[in-house]
């Protein structure tokens, strides 16, 4: 366990077994546990008991508020228990014996140099390189994933915390370019890795054969329907606050979500819904209306599936 003082905060919604794998893993290495359930109800009650008997610290909200809601309120309480650095994590994600002391141990080497740390990510996140140029003790970090990002406390009191109103998606990218844009270093932990189930993948497919092509991938995820709304609306307002602090990551993201939402829409069935959450999606971020998809959208995204061949199942 680090001598600072680390919490872990789960953010769950409907969890499985899972969740209990999730967080086993950690609970030795860190000060304490707190899981924010964000309003599964009572149908999670079996798993949330069994956090409890684990050792965790269990937040049961009355309703589902989004991914950067639960984390937030689980930050507050453990900076409030004396927490110095709080580690967020999904449900699904799992990490090794010295995870947390290697994170921390970053941190201190890059303070030792001059840097101010915003936060501190693993370098491998299921696979996914975190950390830009050479193989370093630490480097900097590009496209942080939540889950498994170490934020010193101090850092939640200058910058403030997660931004709710994004409800969820892209709540990573913003707090990492939030802190980029206040002079804050975003760096990955050079050799650390952590484990996270994958959602379902798909093959590419174009004319019934499979695309491989030079920095495409033959396989690629969705999304549940209904999350692209979020995605489109918040990559917009993301394109729209930080283009000019942050250009460069902002063009090339952009270009990457753009070939993923024409890939999600040219599988959808019907492509008339998915088009209609678009177009949703376009209008909130004009309109600057942001936390929850209006519920008169919910019904159309449900009518969406992906017509495209499955390569793997993702946990459900």
């Amino acid at each position: 366990m680090s001598a600072s003082p680390v919490w872990a905060v789960f953010s769950t919604f409907r969890p499985g077994d899972g969740a209990f794998d999730a967080v086993s893993s950690v609970i030795s290495q860190i000060e304490g546990v707190i899981v924010v359930d964000d309003g599964s109800g009572p149908a999670a009650e079996p798993v949330l008991v069994r956090l409890e008997a684990a050792g965790a610290s269990v937040v049961r909200r009355p309703s589902n508020d989004g991914i950067a809601t639960a984390l937030n309120d689980g930050i507050e309480r453990a900076i409030r228990a004396g927490a110095e650095f709080v580690i967020t994590f999904d449900q699904d994600s799992r990490v090794e014996d010295g995870f947390v002391q290697d994170l921390v141990a970053a941190h201190d080497a890059a303070t030792r140099t001059g840097a101010r740390v915003g936060l501190v990510v693993p370098e491998y996140f299921a696979g996914v390189r975190q950390q830009t140029g050479p193989v370093a003790p630490f480097g900097d970090a590009a496209n942080v994933i939540q889950s498994g990002m170490l934020i010193p406390a101090i850092v939640i009191a200058e910058a403030g915390p997660l931004r709710d109103d994004f409800f969820i998606d892209l709540v990573d990218m913003e707090f990492g370019l939030r802190l980029r844009a206040r002079g804050w270093r975003v760096l990955a932990a050079g050799g650390v890795r952590m484990e996270h189930t994958l959602g379902t993948r798909y093959r590419r497919e174009l004319f019934g054969r499979t695309v491989a092509l030079p920095g495409v991938p033959s396989e690629f995820s969705l999304s549940t329907p209904f999350r692209y709304f979020y995605r489109v609306r918040n990559r917009l307002i993301l394109n729209r606050e930080y283009f000019f602090s942050a250009p460069g990551q902002i063009i090339r993201e952009t270009v990457l979500d753009g070939i993923h939402f024409v890939n999600a829409w040219w599988v959808a069935r019907p492509r008339r819904a998915l088009a209609r959450v678009y177009r949703a999606a376009l209008v909130a971020a004009v309109r600057d209306r942001m936390g929850r998809m209006p519920e008169a959208l919910m019904p159309i995204a449900a009518e969406i599936r992906w017509d495209a061949p499955v390569v793997a199942e993702g946990e459900k």
